[in-house]
């Protein structure tokens, strides 16, 4: 795998995103990865690893936010730095 392949792995895709929005919905980051198996699976491994935080507003329909928690955000940066520097 050529070392901007990372910038393609699904969670790394969600991570970036959120660094570069602050907070989306569900929906959003269904959009981004367009799978909601591949979007599941990220979205608990992230939560897993502590790197992001859900946010669930009641109301109807349920609306479900995601945003980088601190380590997420430290995690996020030094990716978007190589983001930037494989831009150039």
């Amino acid at each position: 795998m050529r070392i901007s392949g990372v910038l393609e792995i699904p969670a790394v895709r969600v991570l970036l995103h959120l660094h570069e929005r602050g907070e989306a919905r569900y929906s959003e980051l269904l959009d981004l990865l367009g799978s909601r198996g591949t979007l599941g699976l990220s979205l608990r491994d992230l939560e897993a690893e502590g790197l992001i935080e859900r946010r669930v507003v009641e109301s109807r329909p349920v609306r479900v936010y995601y945003r980088l928690t601190e380590r997420g955000r430290r995690a996020a940066k030094h990716l978007a730095g190589l983001k930037q520097i494989l831009k150039a």
